[in-house]
């Protein structure tokens, strides 16, 4: 340590040796410079500035002749700032005002000779040097300018959006460099608005820069598609970040509808009402976000509340069931089903096995696309979305399989009336509402409730079904519900423009909040509930192949629906539904894409949970 210390002092004393005689030329030529440039501003001006310490020769190089110089016959080389300040010279080569404008050092720096280091903070500093060029009016007089002149540190001044030396160059008439433009203003406007003591200490909230990251646009930037999505200067225009009570901001009552114009070309004046940022701005009520928010809480936690207590509960039963019969020796392990020539019984047809296909690839699409942008800020959101060809590309997917869901929903809906009203016979129809053959819940749907979680904890039978389980009806009633919900608020969100004409721009807000929650409810319920009770349920486990099939065994019909195999024989029906087994190829596409259909499921499950735990 001792040597250490004193090569240090050595080396420093060395260095103070060298520099006496060094400062003392330099100051001999500076002397000699100043018998000739005797000007105030190249002798006590100039020995006052940040350079007064430099010989003039540091920076006028090349005069090597006195004589020639001084008769005007030599003169220096040109200055060149580039030789003490390096890194600033590299990065001014790429700013905009060298690339395109051609300045040099001296056109922010002038008067160089008697140049001092201010005595304004920074930013003030800053912000008077760009004024010179540009109008103040633009910036220096609204919102962070003003803000910036009257001391608050915090506000931003011109470098700490566009840098000090390093601007970039973007070129206006290109939608890449306008996107790239509005992803860079974007994200240093976030790296204050988002900071929690600048935040205090100008009583604003960082709700505003988490809302932005919570809309469709914030979301779709996020993924990495900023061209056709709003940044903060699209709507804040730039430089004008006046408060909205302000009669000169973009963002007041009176010029917000131009603003919104801007990009929404058709809307009504009541889409004003939409609120870009909601629960940021303090002091302010959003009872109906709010109110929609805590149904769409509930909605979700009953539905998983009883459902998933439903699956745990069954799961538990059937597997201690298969348990034991296999500890008794009713059950044998086979490693290959056994194959039997034998009739089997229809349960769906042609048609409606082509929809459940149909709908499978729809909502996978959906799924697939819908769920990167609700949870942009995932690290599979952007992975996901450039799957699909980029966030441009997904949503096209995703409004193609939103009209084919619509399709096969109205199409389902007019087959429910062909029920209820066969040859437009109104007759009956309550009794086929309620009937055996009707997806429509009845009061032995509550009974048989009941008698599932009896059975559950071994207190009774497996209730008998018939036809359809109370299940199954549920899923198709929550198709109704969910279309209505997740249907309605898409089409809005898709349309925002020409809805205002029907609805304020405020339902546009709690459009975004069903559209979302209805369809973490689906894909969640689908991949957990619905999986379970179709095909992981022990007894069905991995699949069930009816539904691409359309037929199963006279036993699984005697064993799970016992009421309408016992209906069907007293009905005379039960030969007329038997059909030879399916052929190779439908069992292949039922285990190929039915497998598939599950695995994938249950994988863009756990990106979900993934999603919702850590992020």
């Amino acid at each position: 340590m001792s040597k250490i210390l004193f090569r240090t002092i050595f080396m420093l004393a060395a260095l103070w040796v060298a520099w006496i005689p060094t400062q003392a030329g330099a100051q001999a030529q500076t002397l000699k410079c100043q018998t000739c440039h005797s000007d105030s501003a190249f002798v006590d001006l100039f020995a006052a500035s940040v350079h007064g310490n430099n010989a003039c020769t540091s920076c006028h190089t090349g005069i090597d002749d006195i004589a020639r110089h001084s008769s005007g016959d030599k003169k220096s080389n040109p200055v060149q700032c580039s030789a003490c300040h390096k890194e600033i010279a590299a990065s001014f080569k790429k700013d905009v005002h060298a690339m395109v404008q051609n300045m040099t050092c001296v056109d922010c720096h002038q008067k160089i000779h008697t140049i001092t280091k201010s005595e304004k903070p920074e930013k003030i500093a800053v912000q008077e040097r760009c004024v010179r060029c540009h109008n103040p009016e633009d910036f220096a007089l609204m919102g962070h300018g003003k803000a910036v002149a009257a001391g608050n540190a915090d506000s931003a001044t011109c470098s700490d959006c566009h840098s000090l030396h390093a601007m970039t160059s973007y070129d206006a008439a290109s939608g890449k460099e306008k996107a790239m433009q509005r992803e860079a203003y974007t994200l240093r406007c976030k790296s204050c608005h988002a900071d929690q003591g600048i935040a205090d200490r100008n009583d604003l909230s960082t709700a505003v820069a988490d809302t932005y990251d919570q809309t469709y646009h914030g979301k779709v930037l996020q993924v990495g598609d900023s061209e056709r999505v709003a940044g903060c200067a699209d709507c804040h225009t730039g430089h004008n970040t006046l408060k909205a009570d302000d009669p000169h901001s973009a963002l007041n009552p009176v010029h917000l509808y131009t603003s919104c114009k801007t990009c929404h070309k058709t809307m009504h004046q009541r889409f004003v009402s939409f609120e870009a940022h909601p629960n940021a701005v303090k002091g302010r009520s959003y009872r109906s976000l709010h109110v929609a928010e805590v149904f769409m809480i509930i909605l979700l936690a009953g539905v998983f509340a009883f459902f998933w207590l439903h699956t745990f509960l069954w799961w538990r039963r059937a597997y201690l069931d298969k348990c034991c019969k296999r500890k008794a020796g009713f059950i044998e392990d086979t490693l290959a089903p056994e194959c039997r020539e034998v009739k089997q019984i229809q349960r769906f047809n042609v048609t409606e096995r082509v929809m459940h296909v149909m709908l499978i690839l729809s909502f996978f699409t959906l799924v697939g696309t819908g769920f990167p942008i609700k949870y942009s800020e995932t690290a599979w959101a952007k992975v996901l979305v450039n799957l699909w060809g980029g966030p441009h590309m997904a949503s096209i997917f995703h409004r193609i399989a939103a009209l084919v869901l619509c399709a096969l929903f109205f199409y389902t809906l007019w087959l429910s009336i062909r029920f209820l009203f066969p040859k437009w016979r109104f007759r009956g129809w309550i009794g086929r509402l309620f009937g055996p053959d009707s997806l429509f819940p009845n009061m032995k749907d509550l009974r048989d409730i009941k008698g599932m979680f009896l059975w559950f904890f071994s207190k009774g039978s497996m209730p008998k079904f018939d036809r359809w389980t109370y299940w199954e009806k549920f899923d198709f009633l929550a198709v109704f519900w969910g279309m209505l919900a997740i249907g309605l608020s898409g089409f809005m969100l898709w349309f925002p423009g020409q809805f205002s004409y029907v609805v304020p721009g405020w339902v546009i807000n709690i459009a975004t909040i069903v559209h979302s929650e209805e369809a973490f409810l689906a894909a969640v319920f689908i991949f957990t509930v619905h999986f379970f009770n179709n095909h992981i349920v022990p007894n069905k486990f991995p699949l069930e192949p009816n539904i691409f099939t359309g037929r199963y065994t006279l036993e699984a019909m005697r064993e799970e629906r016992p009421l309408e195999y016992e209906r069907m024989v007293a009905e005379g029906k039960l030969e007329s539904m038997k059909r030879e087994g399916p052929g190779l190829g439908a069992q292949l596409f039922a285990s190929v894409f039915g497998l598939g259909s599950l695995v994938l499921g249950l994988l863009l499950l756990g990106l979900i949970f993934w999603a919702v735990l850590f992020y």
